[in-house]
């Protein structure tokens, strides 16, 4: 009968357990509301590097600056206004809605890109050319330091524009030629 008695459920005691278990919910949710998001740093690619629509007899270059200025050696021009810098975006989220004033220090580096072999025509990027301060040429695989002074956002944000020197070599044929530019960054310091 002892056993009988500690296994009843009366309804209090249900009352009290159902209390309980409401109790560890609202915990767990405030606890989970109260936390902030981890911070994080983004770059994202806002635009291509576009090169533009030409023709090349059997090798030539095209340059396209951070401003937007074209030089051409051995290529000619099928079309105008098709040609643009690249654009990239750092962006950091610290996370929370804190208003404490940041200086953040960001790596960024610009790989190497693929050389592209397509109908005939082989195509390489190199000479990589930004708009941001003390790095106007930058060699692929090189680290540059980009500042974000006084963020007091909670999403903080800097862009900037590569250009770049495409090299293309015609045997045959024709093509129509897209290279990414592969981009990484990595937060170095938060101060």
């Amino acid at each position: 009968m002892a056993m009988q008695a500690i296994f009843q459920h009366t309804p209090i005691a249900r009352l009290n357990a159902l209390c309980l278990c409401l109790l560890l919910l609202c915990v767990v949710i405030a606890s989970a509301d109260g936390q902030a998001a981890p911070a994080r740093l983004l770059l994202s690619s806002d635009s291509n590097l576009r090169f533009g629509t030409f023709a090349v007899m059997d090798r030539g270059y095209r340059t396209v600056s951070p401003t937007g200025n074209v030089q051409s050696v051995g290529i000619f021009s099928t079309s105008t206004g098709d040609t643009s810098p690249a654009r990239f975006t750092l962006a950091y989220d610290r996370g929370n809605n804190s208003r404490r004033n940041l200086n953040l220090r960001i790596q960024l580096v610009l790989s190497p890109a693929p050389v592209v072999t397509q109908n005939g025509v082989v195509a390489r990027l190199s000479s990589y050319q930004t708009d941001l301060p003390g790095a106007a040429n930058v060699q692929a695989g090189q680290v540059v330091e980009v500042l974000i002074p006084n963020c007091r956002q909670r999403v903080c944000s800097r862009s900037f524009n590569v250009g770049a020197r495409l090299d293309v070599e015609r045997n045959f044929g024709g093509a129509s030629i897209e290279i990414p530019i592969p981009a990484d960054a990595v937060l170095i310091s938060v101060k």
